[in-house]
């Protein structure tokens, strides 16, 4: 057995080191290096591919072509919700990408069936296929599958601004029903209608996967109106979830 693996190991050495002489070897090597380099260069910068930007306030959008508009009405709209919250930085500079594709959204994301996507430590708030003169986001799958832009908007800036107030590390370890259903508290909206959400969570009160991010948003939503807890709290204490998606269904099934 040992002289077998010792044989093994020889043989793969030579392979390393024949294949580390070769051309075709290296040249593939460097060709797939810099395709991914490429790759991760426009994941951190991705308004290279958007040949339009526009700046209103704190937000600058960017765009593959000209911009409606209404996109002025829509970051008004989205500021105003944005400026109820305690935690918003208004000075903070916000950078939304249009993809305006299914196709490119995924690509920039790897999240095809996600309306909107922020990495907060990256700072750019990738949006998938607009309407703004209807303000309408769209994602690629089975209905529902769209809800307004200037929401989508409010809830992938709220990622970054809890991100800036926590700061990073913190923000990591923040569970994800926190960060998402204040997003989305903040957006006052979620994919489904609240009577949608509600048989949802009805019907398979232990499987939140097709109603996930209404069931935050409303214990979110109970914890700040009901129990009364600032948002510094909600951020900072712990909570027993399951008592308190308990209580939250008991409140909103009335």
């Amino acid at each position: 057995m040992k002289n077998f693996l010792t044989s093994g190991i020889e043989a793969y050495r030579g392979y390393r080191s024949f294949a580390k002489r070769s051309k075709t070897y290296r040249a593939v090597n460097y060709s797939l290096t810099a395709i991914a380099s490429a790759y991760c260069l426009l994941l951190l910068f991705p308004q290279l591919l958007f040949a339009h930007q526009i700046s209103h306030k704190n937000f600058e959008v960017y765009t593959r072509e000209p911009v409606s508009e209404n996109i002025y009405s829509l970051l008004d709209a989205a500021e105003a919700k944005l400026l109820r919250s305690p935690i918003y930085k208004p000075e903070m500079k916000e950078r939304l990408i249009l993809t305006e594709s299914f196709g490119l959204y995924k690509f920039l994301t790897v999240k095809g069936n996600s309306m909107g996507s922020t990495i907060p430590i990256v700072g750019h708030s990738r949006i998938n296929r607009t309407d703004i003169d209807n303000d309408l986001v769209f994602r690629n799958s089975e209905p529902p599958n769209q809800r307004s832009l200037s929401g989508v908007i409010v809830h992938e800036t709220m990622h970054n601004q809890i991100a800036e107030h926590l700061g990073f590390y913190r923000y990591m370890r923040t569970p994800a029903w926190k960060d998402e259903g204040y997003c989305e508290y903040v957006a006052g909206e979620t994919t489904l209608s609240f009577d949608e959400g509600l048989r949802r969570w009805k019907g398979s009160p232990n499987d939140s996967s097709r109603y996930d991010y209404f069931k935050n948003h409303q214990m979110v939503k109970y914890l700040l109106e009901e129990e009364k807890v600032t948002v510094e709290e909600l951020f900072t204490r712990s909570f027993d979830v399951a008592d308190l998606a308990k209580k939250t269904l008991a409140h909103i099934d009335l």
